[in-house]
């Protein structure tokens, strides 16, 4: 296959068009937080994965890992990285700090909430997170109306927006039926279309046209991108998305999930053909330690569309095995391990800038990869695959004892990186004398009329 046209060069993960950098940091610390939480109750929560999933601790350790990890991760994300890549600012920077006290507030109500089935809880703080969201929701959108990019990147993006929106209103209404159980034996079918709706419409797109660009940016490989490849991923992904969804809503056709989920598959395996493809034509030759997390998402993608499309195929009932593996790995395997692979690139080179960028020529300053322990970082992601295969098979056969283990490798696995994280965050603050080199740079590049970063800004 010919490769495509190169593309106009981007400026990096932080350009003249990011926002300033509490604004991500605070979604991003949050998200830290939660996964601190996961790892540490990991031993004890991960049995409950051979439940069903209506089961309300199930329920809460599963939005501990998508309210308190994925979703922070993802806005926070979002907020930094939506500008670089459509290369245009944030839109209303200050309703996204806002949004952040507002989702902060749903998240603690709402989480304790589902554990005690306490309703008025529940109604409060899933209302919040939904208007949180909607923010979120609404600042990505007129960030992309404004926007020059007009390539396939945009449309992950745009479908993402699209989605989330019902996604999220399907989990306010399962939440406001806690208490009325107004939905009576339509429960099941919303909370299938809920977990569709955010999993394949929201977050897949999302993270596949982001990882497009991070991984072209990380291997400079961003000519190398697969243009018709990515088209069609996003195609099957959408159209076997929204198709499940609506078939679990309206339909409950049979065929139809099957020819829906065999959708879904294809586009995981574009999109996996598509991250090797871009890993092996990259120029810069360097096992990166953020590859094998990468990898590890897409593989786990791909195994997550495979239970889902045999699922259908075998005719499982609700309390089937296989639904959990898929969401399962659909969460952890595909999102938690690439939030990992790129959080170690993303939050290594924004402290870097915030603190070593005033100073470098001047004095020496750290690598990249100096700032975390890299040894630590193997270690983590050999214990998180190691989780991810145990649980997933004792899911599977039904074994306790292969579930709990996977919750201790599990932990293992997320404290080496959380080690890291700190390791990385100690670099975060400037001494003084940088504070004050910062702000003359700062001075200067205004009096030329050229637009300050985002880095020194936030000094």
């Amino acid at each position: 296959m010919k490769p495509a046209a190169i593309p106009r060069p981007s400026g990096g993960i932080s350009s003249a068009h990011a926002p300033d950098l509490d604004i991500p940091a605070r979604f991003m610390a949050l998200a830290m937080f939660g996964l601190l939480v996961t790892g540490i109750i990991g031993v004890v929560a991960y049995p409950l994965l051979l439940e069903s999933f209506y089961a309300p601790k199930l329920l809460a350790f599963v939005h501990l890992h998508t309210l308190g990890i994925v979703a922070p991760l993802v806005v926070g994300a979002s907020y930094q990285l939506v500008p670089v890549v459509l290369q245009e600012p944030l839109a209303a920077p200050r309703v996204a700090r806002f949004s952040f006290w507002v989702y902060l507030v749903g998240v603690l109500l709402f989480l304790p909430s589902l554990v005690a089935t306490w309703q008025i809880g529940l109604g409060i703080g899933g209302t919040l997170l939904f208007a949180a969201l909607l923010l979120y929701a609404a600042i990505v959108w007129m960030t992309l109306a404004s926007a020059p990019e007009r390539g396939v990147i945009r449309w992950h993006i745009a479908a993402a927006v699209v989605g989330l929106p019902l996604g999220v209103a399907a989990g306010l209404l399962l939440a406001l039926n806690k208490t009325t159980g107004f939905l009576e034996g339509r429960t099941l079918s919303l909370l299938a279309a809920h977990a569709t709706l955010m999993i394949l419409c929201w977050i897949t797109p999302l993270l596949f046209g982001v990882a497009y660009r991070l991984v072209g940016m990380f291997t400079l490989s961003e000519d190398r991108l697969w243009h018709r490849v990515a088209w069609a991923e996003l195609g099957f992904t959408l159209v076997g998305g929204w198709t499940l969804a609506t078939s679990f809503l309206l339909f409950h056709s049979r065929p139809v999930f099957i020819m829906a989920s065999a959708l879904v598959l294809i586009g995981q395996a574009l999109f996996f053909v598509q991250l090797a493809h871009m890993y092996h034509a990259r120029r810069r030759r360097q096992i990166d330690v953020h590859i094998p997390f990468a990898m590890t998402a897409a593989s786990c993608g791909v195994l997550a569309g495979l239970a889902l499309f045999i699922g259908f195929i075998r005719g499982d009932g609700p309390a089937g095995e296989l639904w959990v593996v898929a969401v399962w790995l659909g969460i952890a395997g595909m999102m938690i391990s690439a939030i990992q692979g790129f959080f170690y690139k993303i939050a290594t080179f924004l402290v870097w800038l915030n603190r070593y960028a005033p100073v470098a020529g001047r004095q020496k300053v750290p690598r990249l990869e100096e700032l975390y322990k890299l040894r630590v970082a193997r270690i983590g992601w050999i214990c998180w695959l190691a989780a991810l295969i145990t649980s997933a098979s004792g899911i599977l056969l039904g074994v306790d004892l292969l579930v709990t283990a996977g919750g201790l490798l599990a932990a293992g696995g997320i404290g080496c990186f959380l080690s890291n994280v700190v390791r990385i965050a100690s670099h975060w603050q400037s001494g003084p004398l940088d504070r004050v080199i910062g702000r003359m740079r700062r001075s200067r590049r205004a009096a030329g009329g050229e637009r300050v970063g985002h880095v020194i800004a936030s000094e």
